[in-house]
């Protein structure tokens, strides 16, 4: 009778994370590995799934049963062979040792104090020395701002970041381009992003220029929930002349008044040319490289003391933007030209269950912070998780508490949803009135069915869409002719392929603008701008819901996004990515003649 610990869903998931990339057999070395064995193997100690007693080795078919029968004492032990050096597996990456507080490569006197590391926290495990160019550090006037503005310190881990980031040369300017903080869950990342944006938009008068600060990431309501405290702080009597304050969905916005800088909360497809003094994204695991790297940082140099903030707790399935940050990071942490690298975390190896662990994660650490822990490890052992980007509990455990980075970026070709999850929910509705005429678009689909999408604007920046995926192109031309019989004047847009297919007697034909793969890139990245900050709306589109939840994106190597083919029906979905764009250009005027 099979052991009963082989239909456990722990095992059987580990099989599977073990098994995935098709490694080679870690006895024999030479033949794809086919199974999951336990070592020690379970016939030699007391199984205790979760607790780590064991570990799963990749093993070929013949290695496993050669395996059983030495342990059932019918053969001899196995004698391994050598390894293929074209099949090894890579070598396992070997992280640095940090320096400790107390190392002298800290002995500068900005962090005098801050080597002081209080009983209530946790030195970083893995951090950049000081910049050979830094004289000073504004991170104590962070602090002190928001001590006087907030009334409560920040949390020493807190002042360390800002102390490290801040650092400045004889010159005054700041000596980090980009900073990468990077934690566990929990610790106040919120509360030191936003006492940092506050106080760089009162810098205009140290750098002589009005000071833009972006703010970014993952989720756009997270950001802007961020951002909210302030925004109404700012709002009372004694500021009404010192701060303006919009709260509008995608134009949350908080300027002092003294110098015109701007704090800004924008969705990370909505940053390309915005020219920022600082920039700071949220959960950056999430974000493409390309976004940050081609559409922000290019912007930046203008500025005087111009800083990136990359802050991020791990995630399995990160990007390139944190990975590669990371990686360079961690193959020379002494390199002073890439970025401030600061993590907390626990070492590679390191049991989930081993307090020491959870704490070098954990930046503040108090007795109800390691209840928790022990909760949500208890929880990832039930098959639990708390994250929806990872179905996976133990890898959501692993990243979320102990700050655990991949080493390779999550794998290419397979691309990524072209929304987050609740986000095409959250703009069901319809407009409460239109401007002009609107635009229709039309696409086919490979031959076996057709699409007809509708966009219609309220003059104001919100877009309602609508459409119908058809099994015929006929179908689809009459579903225009009603459209454009309901709302004169319509601009027709065409897929390229179809463009000589439009009937003669068709409205707005001899007008017809055709698109193509260029125009779906545009439509691409506008739609999720415009869906995250609830600027697009629908009313009863299934068939449009249907193809935007199965289609995927991925990143194009001279930026922007592209639809990945996944055999998923797409020709409504790229109707509606055309008559989205051409919305955003006004119709051209007829010459006078």
């Amino acid at each position: 009778m099979a052991n009963p610990a082989y239909a456990a869903p722990a095992y059987r998931r580990g099989r599977a994370r073990l098994l995935a990339d098709g490694p080679m057999c870690a006895h024999c070395r030479c033949r794809v590995a086919t199974e999951a064995d336990h070592q020690p193997p379970l016939k030699l100690h007391a199984h205790l799934d979760g607790s780590g007693c064991c570990e799963l080795v990749a093993s070929c078919s013949v290695c496993a049963r050669r395996q059983g029968a030495i342990l059932a004492g019918r053969g001899p032990a196995p004698r391994p062979r050598p390894a293929v050096a074209a099949a090894s597996p890579a070598p396992p990456v070997v992280e640095p040792d940090g320096w400790p507080a107390d190392d002298p490569v800290w002995d500068v006197p900005w962090l005098d104090e801050l080597r002081q590391v209080p009983p209530d926290a946790t030195w970083p495990r893995l951090m950049t020395p000081p910049h050979p160019r830094a004289v000073g550090s504004y991170g104590a006037d962070v602090a002190a701002y928001a001590l006087e503005r907030t009334g409560r310190p920040l949390r020493w881990w807190q002042q360390l970041v800002a102390g490290r980031a801040f650092e400045h040369d004889d010159a005054g300017l700041l000596c980090w381009d980009a900073v990468d903080p990077t934690v566990a869950r929990q610790v106040g990342k919120s509360y030191l992003m936003r006492e940092a944006c506050l106080w760089r938009i009162h810098q205009g008068d140290r750098w002589d220029e009005p000071q833009l600060v972006v703010h970014t990431g993952k989720d756009l309501p997270v950001c802007v929930e961020i951002q909210r405290p302030a925004r109404r702080w700012a709002r009372g009597d004694t500021f009404a002349d010192v701060y303006k304050v919009r709260d509008a969905n995608g134009q949350e916005t908080i300027e002092y008044l003294g110098d015109g800088s701007r704090w800004l909360v924008k969705a990370k497809e909505s940053v390309y040319g915005l020219s920022a003094s600082m920039a700071v994204v949220d959960e950056a695991w999430a974000v493409p490289a390309t976004i940050i790297e081609e559409g922000l940082v290019p912007t930046m140099v203008e500025h005087a003391a111009a800083q990136l903030w990359l802050v991020s707790t791990a995630h399995r399935k990160a990007t390139a933007l944190m990975v590669a940050r990371r990686n360079a990071a961690v193959a020379d942490l002494a390199d002073t030209d890439a970025d401030l690298w600061i993590e907390w975390s626990a070492p590679p190896g390191i049991a989930l269950d081993d307090e020491d662990g959870w704490r070098q994660a954990s930046p503040h650490w108090t007795e109800r912070r390691r209840r928790l822990i022990g909760q949500r490890l208890a929880a990832a052992r039930s098959g639990e998780t708390d994250d929806p980007d990872e179905p996976d509990p133990f890898e959501a455990f692993a990243a979320q508490w102990l700050n655990r980075w991949p080493t390779v970026r999550r794998r290419a070709g397979h691309g990524e949803p072209l929304l987050e999850p609740g986000v095409w929910e959250a703009c069901a509705g319809a407009l409460e009135a239109y401007a002009g005429p609107g635009v229709v678009a039309l696409e086919e689909n490979r031959g076996t069915g057709a699409a007809a999408a509708f966009v219609v604007g309220d003059g104001a920046g919100r877009f309602e869409v609508d459409g119908r995926a058809v099994a015929t192109w006929t179908e689809a031309i009459e579903l225009v002719r009603g459209f454009v019989a309901a709302r004169p004047g319509a601009r027709l847009l065409v897929g390229a392929r179809m463009n000589n297919q439009l009937p003669a007697d068709l409205p707005g034909r001899l007008g017809a603008q055709r698109a193509g793969t260029t125009e779906t890139g545009r439509g691409l990245v506008l739609l999720r701008a415009l869906a995250a900050e609830h600027r697009v709306v629908h009313d009863g589109t299934v068939e449009l819901d249907d193809q935007i939840a199965r289609a995927r994106v991925h990143n194009l190597a001279g930026g922007g996004l592209g639809l990945v083919n996944n055999n998923a029906r797409t020709d409504l979905l790229r109707a509606c990515l055309w008559a989205l764009d051409a919305s955003q250009v006004s119709p051209p005027t007829p010459a006078v003649r």
